[in-house]
């Protein structure tokens, strides 16, 4: 026996159900968040770079995007961990609603801790410092982790294309565009920004523009995928069972 939320008391519906009655505001002021500090670590590096040389020394480290003690790399953490908590709750429901995605969901719900924790600890960073010891990083692999990454991936979203084509259409291209999107900027803009930092150096203006590009299609991705879980978890209508 399942008791729908409108047959529930107010103060007896649980917070996940209160909470994700307007995904669309939600979505709104993470973006809003998200682009203001895209846009003070931008406009640092605009003045930063303005005359001859550049001054480094003047520079916000609060600021930098590409910075892991910057608040956008922060937001960054806690949106990735917020997509984990969403994927962990909609996991939960369909475990319980016997859905054969349960282990989908629960995957994606490993994948974004994964990512969060993966934010300010730079462990593809690491990933990439052991590859480059082993084959040829040049070019578009001069960051060697990249490439393979954008594989793994590719075949990751084939895999789930039974899992995508269970939502309804429209929520089904938001979600596959919220993957295209993080991946153009993680993988795709990280290895064109491989390629100029090793003829230019991780200084230039050059690669300090598609750094910013780069995380802000990350964030961009990450917040389409979150508005695609709150959007699904409102239409699915939060269930309480109890177990009496």
């Amino acid at each position: 026996m399942s008791v729908r939320l409108t047959d529930v008391a107010n103060s007896d519906i649980p917070l996940r159900a209160r909470t994700l009655v307007k995904p669309g505001r939600v979505f709104a002021l993470a973006c809003a968040v998200s682009a203001l500090l895209l846009g003070a670590g931008f406009m640092q590096d605009l003045i930063l770079y303005s005359g001859a040389k550049p001054e480094l020394s003047n520079k916000i480290w609060l600021l930098d995007v590409d910075s892991e003690e910057s608040a956008f790399t922060w937001l960054s953490v806690v949106v990735a961990f917020s997509a984990a908590w969403l994927l962990f709750l909609a996991s939960r429901d369909a475990a319980m609603c016997g859905s054969r995605f349960k282990y989908h969901w629960y995957a994606l719900t490993v994948l974004f801790l994964l990512l969060s924790f993966d934010e300010f600890a730079g462990i593809h960073e690491k990933i990439s410092a052991a590859l480059s010891g082993r084959i040829e990083h040049t070019g578009l692999m001069y960051f060697a982790w990249a490439a393979p990454a954008g594989i793994l991936s590719l075949i990751g979203l084939a895999a789930f294309i039974p899992f995508i084509r269970s939502f309804p259409l429209t929520l089904a291209g938001l979600l596959v565009l919220s993957a295209l999107i993080f991946l153009g900027g993680a993988v795709g803009f990280e290895m064109i920004g491989g390629s100029v930092a090793e003829v230019e150096g991780i200084e230039s203006f050059r690669y300090r523009i598609l750094t910013n590009l780069e995380e802000g299609l990350e964030m961009a991705g990450m917040l389409a995928f979150i508005y695609v879980l709150l959007c699904h978890l409102k239409r699915s209508g939060p269930t309480l069972h109890p177990s009496a």
